[in-house]
């Protein structure tokens, strides 16, 4: 049984939590009901209240899907309901939206989680331990919220209490490096007030592994990998966390409980999302907002192990053949089959074919995170979840950490090959003896097909300092082999041009509309 999370906050951010967004980036402090005395009065309270701010990790529209766009993996051909385009192809400004709205989103949770903070320490007669647990979710909860603001714009004002009067707006910006090791701290100290797990209609709070495994996530982004490696290995040693022999399973909806699943956003029937809608073909009533494209497609590996421009097993004629299995469970490729549908956009009469409405523009769709069940429309189709922590994230920061270190060991060759030997998946194990330059290519390349569609890629080529590599340029589709009536028959189709200037597009801009606003925040160089 589900806990209805957002059920719950829904609820609650339209009464009280929610704070209106056309004010400067901090979002004032909620100055209504839950700010006061006469809300602070019981437990339940509190509980509504922290459960409240697990709104903010499912996101809206917008949200964390989107992120993959502006990576080397896909793309957006539309301004809506989200601009990431712009971010993608380097023609963004500081006027953005895109860029406007993830920084008001993350800083209203971190608004709304500083008020429980704040005042949880008024409810009278509250269980310790159930104090304390709500104190790690909340910590949690922000924490998370700093480390997307980090990832995304390098560094930002560092809030961590309520601002109760304008002099306490106008906050300059705090060093990445701080933010990440003040959160990582504050990670290391809230896991111990968190349940290893929860009963069944509590599923989907903040537990201790994935305070632990969130903290391994901020210390690789920040470089510091023995505390990655050793955080990693706390949450491999607890034997909680399995890697799933059904990949497919953990973005349909079918299998939201998977012992690989560390926290997740929850959607329901009562509070949906329209994930499908962005992601999906015209088949299934979607509009094909996020693609992939044929940079991803390349990425993943024959079966043997080998990429495809060092395997004998690939065939230019038939090249989805003898790959690696999560090619086909991540993207829908030519004659692939979905929800029971056949997808075919060489057939003239498809509605999902190059060209037509709503179709992909690069001739690609994605499968993940398309629910087992789509009830149509443009909205409000998707109840599967959407994964926040998952355990093979954990074994790949351990791996990279230390590859990094060059304490390259058999407990590396071990976390990667249990993250490739799924059951489902089941490529060779990694050849042993390999040098740091490989293994490092090697973890990068799982990262990258092993998380695709999900947040990491943007962060990892960032962080790798390969986005000015990977990024600019001429950008493909699918090889168009069977439409003789297009330009770019017997081609690659041309999706656009990117631009990527290294001096400027490693972080996003601090939105205008803040700068203007702040009189102490300043703006990211050449922006």
């Amino acid at each position: 049984m589900k806990l209805n999370i957002y059920k719950y906050s829904f609820i609650l951010l339209s009464l009280f939590l929610l704070v209106a967004c056309d004010e400067s980036f901090l979002n004032k402090q909620p100055t209504d009901s839950l700010t006061t005395d006469t809300y602070w009065v019981n437990s339940d309270n509190a509980v509504q209240a922290v459960t409240g701010c697990y709104r903010f990790l499912g996101g809206d529209d917008w949200w964390r899907t989107f992120l993959t766009c502006a990576t080397d993996d896909s793309y957006a051909w539309s301004n809506w309901p989200c601009d990431i385009m712009y971010a993608g192809n380097g023609s963004a400004t500081t006027t953005l939206g895109t860029f406007d709205h993830f920084w008001k989103f993350m800083y209203q949770s971190i608004a709304n989680t500083n008020n429980v903070l704040a005042n949880i320490g008024k409810v009278p007669d509250m269980n310790a331990d159930l104090r304390n647990q709500l104190i790690g979710e909340a910590t949690f909860i922000r924490a998370w919220s700093y480390q997307q603001l980090v990832g995304l714009y390098g560094d930002v004002p560092w809030i961590t209490s309520p601002q109760t009067n304008p002099d306490q707006y106008d906050v300059s910006r705090t060093s990445a490096s701080v933010v990440m090791d003040s959160i990582s701290a504050q990670l290391a100290k809230i896991a111990d007030y968190l349940p290893v797990s929860y009963s069944s209609d509590q599923f989907g709070r903040a537990t201790k592994g994935a305070a632990l495994a969130l903290k391994a996530r901020i210390d690789l982004y920040n470089g510091n990998y023995s505390d990655a490696a050793a955080t990693a290995k706390k949450v491999m040693d607890m034997n909680v966390y399995t890697v799933d022999p059904d990949y497919t399973s953990l973005f349909s909806g079918t299998n939201e409980h998977s012992s690989e699943i560390i926290l997740s956003a929850q959607y329901t029937d009562n509070y949906k999302s329209a994930l499908a809608t962005w992601i999906g073909g015209p088949t299934i009533g979607g509009w094909s907002e996020i693609v992939p494209l044929q940079s991803l497609v390349d990425a993943y590996e024959c079966t043997d192990g080998k990429t495809i421009d060092q395997s004998s097993l690939y065939d230019p004629q038939h090249p989805f053949e003898n790959r690696d299995p999560r090619l086909k469970m991540t993207i829908v490729v030519p004659g692939g089959v979905l929800n029971g549908d056949t997808i075919d956009i060489t057939d003239p009469n498809s509605a999902d074919g190059l060209g037509k409405n709503n179709a992909s523009y690069t001739g690609y769709y994605y499968k993940k995170y398309i629910p087992a069940t789509v009830d149509g429309g443009w909205s409000g189709n998707s109840t599967n979840d959407m994964i926040i922590l998952r355990y093979p994230e954990v074994l790949l920061t351990y791996a990279e950490a230390k590859i990094e270190m060059n304490d390259i060991d058999q407990s590396v060759y071990d976390a990667i090959d249990q993250v490739r030997g799924r059951a489902d998946v089941n490529l060779p194990p990694i050849p042993t003896g390999q040098s740091q330059t490989a293994m490092r290519q090697i973890v990068r390349q799982e990262r990258r097909v092993e998380f695709a569609e999900e947040e990491q890629r943007l962060f990892d080529i960032r962080r790798w300092k390969i986005a000015e590599n990977v990024m600019p340029g001429d950008v493909y589709g699918i090889l168009n082999y069977w439409n003789s009536a297009r330009s770019d028959y017997q081609k690659h189709v041309l999706v656009e041009n990117r631009q990527f200037n290294p001096q400027r597009d490693y972080l996003w801009p601090i939105p205008q509309s803040e700068v203007d606003l702040n009189k102490n925040l300043t703006q990211n160089p050449n922006w």
